[in-house]
């Protein structure tokens, strides 16, 4: 270390990398925050999967009634994404994080304290409304702040590091389910969320976390004038279908069906289900720091989201004929489908290259909606078709669960063909 001057200061190149260093942290604690964020989002989403027979069994929920309570989160999220979209435009994603988050807190409350059905949907709606800007938030401050050679890497690490909620939402909840109660896992998650929201406060500020710098405040009509452009940006379809279908087949399996399955089919218990779950999610953070290096090293978006779809579309053909053959055989097929689907930040970064800076939080809120209502729609279409074919029983048939296996892997085929027909503006295409 150099002396200091005559002064007593120290010299310019210390006092500069000092400077930097101070930078370097508060950018890594604002991340850390937001990326927290996102992880709760994950969590409350993914939570319905592990304690999907604990519900049932308790509150007397048939296969319908499950499908309408794991989806009624991603309905109202969905749902929520224009209003999101304007809102983090027009007054900047710190004022959307702190007004949703209170939502977040009352919803796990209500959720912890459900005595049936009607309970458990008026929770997840709340945490559906208070989750809405726990990820195109964060999305939009880095695009914001950071060079956008870095975003797709930065989303995945939001990402990834956020899919540890979806890994608390297995194992981890499992034992908490069987070891003091699934209505004293979301009360500490209440608590959690609460602690949450005080960090934005104190964390998340600065000129990239208020209204854009140097823009006009938009009239009402003005924002939904911009949801229209949106729209009609060239390429927009097939991302949104893309975006529909991509995440929803995840989705499916570990927020939903997979521990079902894996209970009625293979007579897994508790634990065992939350083990198969935990590992699934644990390869879709590999899987989205994985994909999210792999579009700079392709030079483009599409070859390597189409990639992934294709792979997705085989495990899911192969889960469908032979996960029934032995609990090690679904076990793999689910662990390899979580990194399969893990190309999300490549959507990401693809939609935001096709939306100028002032529609960025619009554009990417209306994808995120994508992304919702495919999770909602194919929780809630194949809860309707697992109860056609199961019927009233007890143990839900392996036809059930291919049927709804089946439905999502034709959704995710077609959205794939429709995505080849989006520009790739990384090839100029």
């Amino acid at each position: 270390m150099s002396p200091p001057d005559e002064k007593g200061s120290l010299p310019v190149t210390e006092q500069t990398s000092t400077r930097m260093g101070a930078v370097g942290v508060t950018l890594a604690v604002l991340v850390a925050v937001l990326a927290t964020a996102t992880l709760m989002s994950q969590f409350f989403r993914n939570s319905v999967g592990v304690i999907a027979t604990t519900l049932a069994g308790e509150l007397g929920l048939d296969p319908d009634q499950l499908g309408l309570v794991a989806s009624s989160f991603f309905l109202i999220f969905a749902l929520c994404q224009i209003p999101v979209g304007i809102v983090i435009d027009r007054w900047g994603p710190r004022t959307a994080l702190l007004g949703s988050g209170l939502f977040v807190v009352a919803g796990s409350i209500v959720f912890a304290s459900a005595t049936g059905q009607a309970g458990l949907v008026a929770g997840r709606l709340l945490l559906g409304i208070g989750c809405s800007t726990f990820f195109m938030a964060p999305l939009v401050v880095y695009a914001r702040s950071f060079d956008p050679a870095v975003f797709a890497s930065l989303t995945g690490f939001q990402i990834a590091f956020s899919s540890l909620g979806t890994l608390i939402a297995t194992a981890p909840l499992g034992w908490m389910t069987a070891t003091h109660g699934w209505r004293s896992a979301f009360l500490l998650a209440a608590a959690v969320s609460a602690l949450l929201l005080l960090a934005i406060l104190l964390v998340v500020r600065g000129p990239a976390t208020g209204r854009l710098a140097g823009a006009k405040p938009e009239t009402l009509r003005q924002a939904f004038a911009g949801i229209g452009a949106v729209v009609r940006t060239k390429g927009f379809v097939p991302l949104f279908l893309m975006s529909f279908s991509t995440y929803s087949t995840f989705g499916l399996i570990i927020g939903l069906w997979g521990g079902p399955y894996l209970a009625h089919v293979h007579g897994a218990d508790l634990a065992m289900q939350g083990k198969v779950l935990f590992a699934m999610a644990l390869a879709q953070i590999i899987g989205t720091m994985a994909w999210g290096s792999a579009d700079r090293i392709a030079g483009a978006y599409k070859p390597v989201a189409v990639t992934g779809a294709a792979l997705s579309l085989v495990l899911m053909a192969a889960l469908i004929l032979g996960g029934a053959a032995s609990p090690l055989a679904a076990a793999v097929l689910m662990a390899v489908l979580g990194f399969s689907c893990a190309f999300t930040p490549v959507l990401v970064a693809h939609s935001k290259a096709l939306f100028p800076p002032e529609l960025t939080g619009r554009g990417l809120s209306l994808i995120n909606m994508g992304t919702m209502s495919g999770s909602f729609a194919t929780q809630w279409i194949t809860g309707l078709a697992v109860k056609g074919v199961a019927g009233g029983a007890a143990v839900y048939p392996l036809t059930a669960f291919q049927l709804a296996f089946a439905m999502q892997a034709a959704l995710l085929a077609c959205a794939t063909l429709a995505y080849l027909r989006a520009p790739d503006p990384r090839r100029g295409l």
